[in-house]
């Protein structure tokens, strides 16, 4: 299902074609706090987060846009989220237990076939496609659970602490949820 861009993304686009230092402002002052506090929720940082949007904002200004893009603020998520990790493995964060994004990812990374045993080798759009259905499929509860630790990096006393249960249950909950997903993946 394709789902129409609003006409302030439409305008934004067609600027970054035509007049790309004007729309790098323009996005900048629509979306600048949205994505700082998508970058800081990964870097707890908040100089780190700022400079990770600015990067993002030279990157998205010196680079060619996809042909399809569905949502500008998914996409613009999608890359700063993706520098903030980049930011997190060069700046060697990792500890004992290591960082929160870097666990979380090692969890979900678990559930996805390896493509090394030549079992159910899927592309990367399969993927995600499957991942954005498991998502949908979700209770609302399983969804804040499941998002906030995969897609916010949040850790789970913060994951208890927004619905109010254990950090016992968020954990049990993940590990069914990890569960759940890696079946799905592996039916294909």
């Amino acid at each position: 299902m394709k789902t129409e861009l609003s006409k302030e993304d439409n305008q934004l686009l067609q600027m970054l074609q035509d007049n790309r230092e004007a729309a790098i402002q323009r996005i900048h002052s629509c979306y600048g706090k949205y994505l700082r506090l998508a970058a800081n929720g990964i870097l707890r940082n908040e100089q780190d987060a700022e400079e990770c949007v600015n990067d993002v904002l030279l990157r998205l200004w010196s680079s060619e846009l996809p042909s399809e893009i569905e949502s500008l603020t998914a996409y613009l998520a999608k890359m700063v989220r993706n520098q903030a990790i980049m930011y997190l493995r060069k700046r060697g964060r990792q500890k004992r237990g290591g960082d929160v994004t870097i666990v979380s990812y090692e969890e979900l990374s678990e559930c996805i076939p390896d493509p090394e045993s030549g079992n159910n080798v899927v592309s990367q759009d399969d993927l995600t496609m499957q991942i954005r259905a498991f998502v949908k499929e979700l209770s609302e509860l399983d969804r804040v659970i499941f998002m906030g630790r995969y897609w916010l990096s949040r850790s789970i006393a913060e994951i208890a602490v927004q619905i109010g249960k254990s950090e016992g249950f968020v954990t049990k909950r993940l590990l069914s949820l990890r569960e759940r997903l890696k079946r799905r993946l592996k039916k294909g």
